[in-house]
């Protein structure tokens, strides 16, 4: 008997001996609970942090997509007034068309199905609600049916605004500027052309382009020649007889640009 109980109580000291008393587990439970927040607050940190560096670059590469179709239609501006639905003369680049900041002429629409088509573009831009709206016509002088086509360059900015310098240096909010000549106003492009493009998360983009009548000496840097025949109708030509040259690119405050056609 006397063993049997000794048995007992052994048993009951091993049993004692391999739990955990309640301090213990309360300790426990206290620093899983401290780890536990710890690795909830570092993954809610990392993946914060991801997105907001993939919609920064998403709003990034959306950006450098506008600015290379703006600099590409910008850059080819041609001296061809049109015709519009209405049978009235429309300036080569105008600021006064119905519903757009600017309207003109480009060269370089590229014709790859050699369809019946110029190689030159009526583009319009318009600003609306946040939006930056790019506007196309397949023929240049419209009927009063013809229809137009419309792309969102960009969707939730605060601004768009575009001036124009004429040969005389002088910077103008409208164009084309006065002149004496009707005939002269139809056909006039800018010396050069500055936009700005204010964004919520980039700030202000700002892109200088310069024209086609810009003065040699006024260039920092050297611009393309145009590619000869690849103009399309309307070809242009400067006034001692030479080609016309395009606008080159200017350098992008803010956001890098990747050129790319249209």
């Amino acid at each position: 008997m006397s063993h049997f109980s000794s048995c007992i109580s052994n048993a009951k000291r091993q049993s004692r001996k391999s739990g955990f008393t309640l301090l213990e587990l309360l300790i426990a439970i206290a620093i899983f609970s401290l780890l536990a927040a710890g690795c909830y607050r570092l993954f809610k940190s990392v993946s914060s942090t991801h997105e907001v560096t993939l919609a920064l670059f998403e709003q990034s590469s959306e950006m450098q997509r506008a600015l290379a179709i703006l600099n590409t239609d910008l850059s080819q501006m041609a001296m061809r007034p049109i015709r519009n639905e209405f049978g009235d003369y429309e300036a080569a680049v105008t600021t006064n068309a119905q519903n757009a900041l600017v309207t003109f002429t480009r060269h370089g629409w590229r014709n790859y199905t050699n369809a019946k088509r110029s190689e030159l573009q009526r583009v319009s831009y318009a600003y609306d609600g946040g939006r930056l709206l790019r506007r196309y016509w397949e023929t240049l002088d419209r009927a009063p049916d013809t229809p137009y086509r419309e792309q969102v360059l960009l969707d939730n900015i605060q601004g768009f605004s575009l001036r124009f310098r004429d040969n005389k240096k002088r910077w103008h909010s409208s164009w084309p500027p006065a002149s004496d000549k009707q005939s002269e106003r139809l056909k006039m492009v800018p010396a050069a052309v500055e936009y700005t493009i204010l964004h919520p998360r980039l700030g202000s983009v700002q892109q200088f382009l310069a024209g086609v009548s810009f003065r040699e000496n006024e260039k920092k840097v050297s611009l393309p020649q145009y590619p000869a025949g690849n103009s399309g109708e309307g070809s242009q030509t400067q006034p001692d007889g030479g080609q016309a040259t395009p606008f080159g690119n200017g350098s992008i405050i803010s956001v890098p640009l990747y050129p790319e056609d249209d």
